[in-house]
């Protein structure tokens, strides 16, 4: 029978709690070292996750896919209306209610001056709010603590990892998307004023908060974060095939309820689902180390480079201008 997991190599034995490092075998001949991460560095690693993504992205090999993503996005824009009209005649015909109303179980009052910041916890009570659920922040904060206590309860630095890349991964990805947002300003379907909802290039802060429904439909963040978890733990255990069908399929699902509800059209999705996948697979590669056998099995292993943090990319070199001389740093991210 085929193990996932590798006894833990331990390489600081005095650390009676949790193994520093690991090695998880996924397939025969492929390993993955993960290392323990550690407490809140995730939070660090958003700089550089950020940092990595236009050269990750832009890359000459990712033409093609980028090109799709565009035309895409345009050829979707040109149906976007019978696209959503479609979509809330099948809602009605099934008798799915297409408001998102929620039920709060939990709510802190909290006050920062004159902004109020309360805690809410809410849930769904009709089933296409159960869908668009699906993409709440809620959702995916419960699978990575999930991951964490896991890590935590079994000493796996795998599931550890994972819910550090995940933290990582949905917090770069929601600055990307807020930032789009704000850019674009393009009307949500609900309050739209002309077909296929206007955009308002570059709204003021203060406009875009007065309204917010008014700017922010493009691009979806509901899509990019459930593409940031279901690809994020999909890569940390390719040996779970059952990962990426059920995860797209409830992608599928949050994708129709947001097109009954109204809240976005069916052209905010690819460019949502591109930056959500981008952002884990950095994410990913940085959370990790390939390990590859390097002769017949048993006779030992290799381990590939991984990127290093962007704040230990500097590049030292000397410069000598008119009477300066001195050092320069660059950074490569």
């Amino acid at each position: 029978m085929h193990k996932d997991v590798i006894q833990p190599r331990q390489v600081h034995p005095a650390d009676s709690l949790r193994p520093r490092i690991s090695l998880y075998q996924v397939a025969p001949g492929v390993s993955y070292q993960y290392e323990r991460p550690r407490q809140l560095r995730w939070l660090t690693h958003i700089p550089r996750d950020l940092g990595q993504f236009p050269r990750f992205a832009f890359r000459s090999e990712n033409e093609l896919p980028i090109a799709g993503i565009l035309a895409g996005s345009g050829v979707l824009w040109l149906v976007d209306e019978p696209i959503l009209h479609g979509a809330q005649g099948v809602g009605r015909q099934l008798g799915l209610n297409a408001r998102s109303t929620q039920k709060t179980l939990v709510h802190i009052p909290f006050s920062l001056g004159a902004v109020n910041l309360p805690f809410e916890f809410n849930v769904p009570d009709n089933l296409n709010s159960t869908f668009y659920y699906i993409g709440d922040g809620w959702t995916h904060l419960s699978v990575a603590t999930s991951f964490w206590v896991y890590g935590l309860v079994k000493r796996d630095n795998r599931a550890a990892q994972t819910a550090s890349q995940l933290g990582t991964a949905i917090l770069s990805t929601g600055l990307m998307v807020q930032s789009l947002k704000r850019l674009t300003g393009r009307q949500s379907p609900f309050v739209t004023t002309k077909a296929r909802g206007e955009w308002h290039l570059f709204p003021s802060y203060t406009r875009y908060q007065s309204r917010v429904p008014n700017y922010d439909a493009f691009p979806t963040g509901h899509l990019a974060t459930a593409m940031v978890t279901v690809t994020v733990i999909a890569d940390n255990y390719p040996e779970k095939h059952f990962v990426r069908p059920l995860g797209y399929g409830l992608m599928g699902l949050l994708g129709y309820a947001m097109l009954n509800n109204g809240v976005h059209w069916a052209s905010d999705y690819p460019v949502g689902i591109a930056l959500g996948y981008a952002m884990a697979k950095i994410a990913v590669r940085n959370g990790r180390t390939r390990v590859e056998q390097s002769a017949p099995a048993g006779t030992g292993f290799h381990t590939l480079p991984r990127p290093q943090p962007w704040y230990r990319q500097a590049h030292l070199s000397p410069y000598s201008q008119g009477p300066f001389t001195g050092l320069s740093a660059t950074w490569q991210l």
